[in-house]
Formats: C-alpha cells, structure tokens, sequence
C-alpha cells in the first residue's frame, strides 16, 4: 500500500520529473507554491490580471528579482519560454524520430536591442549540458545561453561558471 501513498501524494504535490512546483506570482511580489489541483483550477478560472504562473518557484523569484523592476521601468521586454528547434524531427528507415527541442525560461529583449537568452537551474541534469553547447552551436547568431542560479552563500544570484569557479575554489581552500 505504500505506494498507493506516494502516488496520491505525488498527483497532490504537482511536482515536475524535476521535483519543483509550479508558482503563482501576484500582483503584490507574493509566491504561492501550487498543487496539481490548484493548478488545475487556474487553468479552468483563468489567471487574474497580473498573476503569473511559473514552472518553478525558483523561476518565479528570479523574475521577480531580476527582471520584473526592469520591466516595471519599460527598459525591457520579457518574452516567457520560447521554443527552440534544435534537431527538426525526421524518418529514418520507417523509425520516426521527435524534434529535439530546448526551453529557456525567458528571452530578454532590451530597447538597446541587445537579448539575452536566461535559464534559471536549482541543479543542472545529465542533458543539460549536450543541449546547452548543442543550442549554442545551432544559434550562433543569439548571446550565449545565460544559467542562472540562486547561491545565498555566494551573494544570490549568480551565472553557473561562477558558481562553479566560486565551489571549485572553496573545495581547494578546504583540502589546504
């Protein structure tokens, strides 16, 4: 019966294969964490005006953060989670094969002109890494794909080479 368990619990959870949440945003900066059902039920309603319903909590923060005075100041426009082809589906001998698709989070357009590409990770997974390099090989004409994680340790947010850099370096203090 245990598992009769974690099966309710994981449709109650409305957890991602990434173990996050989807988040509501408010009008006022609040976060709200959702339930399968909860989520469900803004699908029907509909969202208020000014709500937004992110695939994570910590995407929710970041734009909250990060992105959301900027835009409050109308010096940049936020497009949320454009699709990018990376291989085009196709047959091979009767096999057929899925297009190979990436995700980022947001697609940052300033006035300037200049975009950014951002990606917000809690951890990157075995994938990632052969996406990232393969959507940076394909697109050669947009910025470098720019992570983004959240470090309290290292001052919040922070790019994942200087996360990586910052943890290599306290690895190497730690041994001396």
């Amino acid at each position: 019966m245990r598992f009769v368990k974690k099966k309710e619990q994981s449709e109650e959870s409305a957890a991602s294969k990434y173990n996050s949440r989807k988040a509501l945003l408010d009008t006022d900066g609040f976060i709200t964490l959702l339930t399968l059902p909860e989520v469900k039920m803004l699908k029907e309603k509909g969202l208020k005006e000014g709500q937004l319903l992110f695939d994570s909590g910590l995407e929710a923060r970041y734009y909250r953060d990060q992105l959301l005075p900027m835009v409050k100041d109308q010096s940049i426009l936020v497009e949320f989670q454009p699709k990018y082809t990376l291989v085009p589906k196709f047959e091979k001998e009767g096999i057929k094969h899925m297009a190979v698709t990436y995700t980022p989070d947001f697609k940052v357009t300033y006035f300037s002109g200049k975009v950014l590409l951002i990606d917000v990770k809690g951890a990157e997974d075995q994938k990632f890494p052969i996406k990232r390099k393969l959507f940076d090989y394909i697109n050669r004409d947009l910025p470098p794909l720019l992570v983004m994680k959240y470090c309290k340790k290292f001052g919040g947010w922070i790019t994942i080479e200087e996360y990586n850099l910052k943890k290599r370096e306290e690895k190497k203090a730690n041994k001396a």
